[in-house]
């Protein structure tokens, strides 16, 4: 059975369909101490550190004659433009004009909501505040008791909607991957976030979604190779607990965890998004094993990911619907879900 599907009302911001979110502004340890250059939203940023190490994230022109806050410099915990040395704070207000104590009325710049976290600095999308708390991923943290972690990350030419609506797919994973097993995977949505464990608090404010796939242990040279490799299972489980722009994920065979992974997004374009990947291998208490785990998990995961990555850069633009068959409920689930934030971003956002 198929049915026709007619694009739903859409809110747009510049060719966008940006859910109201938590958003990767870039990696933290590319903003250091001078100020950069981003482009996030299809808006011209600048990211910068305050006097205590707190990012900030604004728009790039100076409100006095354009200049790019991005040739600044940070002074006293201000960034001061290269231009005329006006100063402004993290919240974007303008403090100080050389030659004259009058602050001219309307000299500041949009600030946006920001957080660091995980290795990302983070950036909130849609109303002048986060409707909902970042998303904490202790599994990535610093002394976390998790064995050899990885990062990824790349250019697409899709949006953040299909990026994210992929890992509610599980129809991909055979015919894309070519995961050989012996029965077709399965997908069920959750109906509680206490379905989920080790992630970290429950995602609240009505932003979770989280779903739980499925499938049987691998056959062919796929089930011989990871039986060579001592890998294989009788099931495999992997469990999603997201927000509309982001995903923590558990990855289980026989139901012991392998690794936990963080899937994020950073929207730089109308069909230009960043990808980003940061995995934490879970820890068996054995060295060797440990690191034969990231020798097979990093190579797979980024195989993958190399493989989505043809698809997502000729997808047709924008996010339309298309003809549904009843194996893709997981992927109706999800667009419903994110166009109902979509929905909830303010005018002025």
């Amino acid at each position: 059975m198929t049915v026709q599907n007619q694009p739903a009302g859409t809110r747009t911001d510049r060719g966008f369909n940006l859910a109201a979110s938590w958003y990767v502004a870039l990696p933290s340890d590319r903003l250091r101490r001078t100020p950069k250059a981003i482009t996030l939203f299809g808006r011209r940023l600048v990211a910068w550190r305050d006097g205590s190490g707190r990012p900030t994230v604004m728009a790039r022109a100076c409100p006095h004659l354009g200049a790019s806050l991005a040739d600044g410099k940070v002074v006293d915990g201000t960034l001061r433009c290269a231009f005329h040395h006006w100063r402004f704070t993290g919240d974007g207000v303008c403090v100080a004009v050389p030659g004259t104590d009058r602050i001219p009325r309307g000299a500041r710049v949009r600030a946006y909501p920001t957080a660091e976290r995980h290795g990302y600095v983070w950036v909130w999308y849609g109303s002048a505040e986060p409707m909902f708390a970042l998303p904490e991923f202790p599994a990535l943290d610093a002394g976390a008791g998790f064995a050899r972690g990885f990062r990824l990350a790349d250019l697409t030419g899709a949006t953040v909607r299909r990026i994210l609506e992929n890992t509610y797919d599980p129809d991909h994973l055979v015919e894309l991957h070519g995961l050989d097993v012996t029965d077709q995977p399965s997908l069920r949505i959750l109906d509680r976030p206490d379905e989920l464990t080790g992630h970290g608090p429950p995602i609240l404010g009505g932003a979770w979604m989280g779903a739980e796939l499925t499938w049987p242990a691998y056959t062919g040279r796929l089930g011989a190779l990871a039986n060579l490799l001592g890998i294989n299972a009788k099931q495999f489980v992997l469990r999603v607990d997201g927000w509309p722009a982001g995903q923590r994920i558990t990855y289980w065979a026989d139901d012991v965890i392998q690794y936990r992974l963080l899937l994020a997004t950073t929207p730089v374009a109308p069909n230009r998004t960043v990808q980003h990947i940061a995995v934490a291998l879970e820890p068996s208490g054995r060295r060797l094993r440990d690191l034969r785990n990231y020798l097979v998990h990093r190579p797979e995961i980024t195989v993958t990911s190399n493989q989505d990555l043809p698809i997502f850069n000729t997808l047709e633009t924008g996010d339309r619907h298309g003809i549904y068959v009843e194996r893709d409920s997981g992927i109706r689930a999800f667009r419903k879900h994110y166009q109902h934030w979509v929905r909830r971003v303010a005018d002025d956002a």
